[in-house]
């Protein structure tokens, strides 16, 4: 068995021990999401220039509806690239505009460390997310699939009977069965 040697100890000291142990790792952890939440809370964007954004970011997203778009991951690319570029607003088909405007309603509401933006229309009138701001930036997620662009009948051939007439095959099915009510009368075996 080896002897202690004091010599080659090293006491460590109370900040040591206390990053070392359990709750102060907690209590570290905790200091850094307190002080992330404080700097988020005062770098909100205010709810003009989240109106701001969000209305450019809407500009650029009717401006690139014509292209084909496959799948989902093109609505992330393009609303990363929306974050850094601003529409050009000359380019903006100006019916589209007023359509939007009449038929979609932007509301942005304050919490407590971000905010969000929502799209309000007949397509979502409890609203969809289309936008958050958070430790001063503005992220869009808008896809023009959320915008209300045209009205009109969901379905057509209103006067359209939906139960269409039976159609007899030409083939001989046989004799329909005699069907007879039937009433139980106990079981015949007692």
């Amino acid at each position: 068995m080896e002897q202690f040697n004091s010599a080659t100890y090293k006491k460590q000291t109370a900040f040591q021990e206390f990053t070392h142990s359990c709750l102060g790792k907690i209590i570290i952890l905790l200091v850094i999401v307190c002080f992330l939440l404080f700097i988020a809370a005062i770098t909100r964007p205010s709810e003009s220039m989240i109106r701001w954004q969000m209305e450019d970011n809407i500009h650029e997203c009717i401006q690139g509806s014509d292209s084909i778009q496959s799948d989902v991951i093109d609505d992330y690319v393009s609303n990363i690239g929306r974050i850094i570029t601003h529409a050009d607003t000359a380019q903006t088909n100006r019916d589209l505009w007023q359509t939007y405007q009449q038929l979609n309603n932007l509301k942005v509401y304050n919490h407590t460390f971000y905010r969000t933006a929502y799209i309000v229309n007949n397509l979502h009138p409890e609203g969809i997310r289309v936008g958050l701001g958070i430790f001063g930036i503005v992220i869009p997620t808008v896809k023009y699939t959320d915008l209300l662009m045209n009205t009109g009948a969901v379905r057509g051939d209103y006067g359209k009977r939906l139960i269409r007439d039976v159609v007899v095959p030409d083939k001989d099915l046989g004799e329909n069965p005699n069907v007879q009510p039937y009433h139980y009368q106990g079981n015949p075996d007692d």
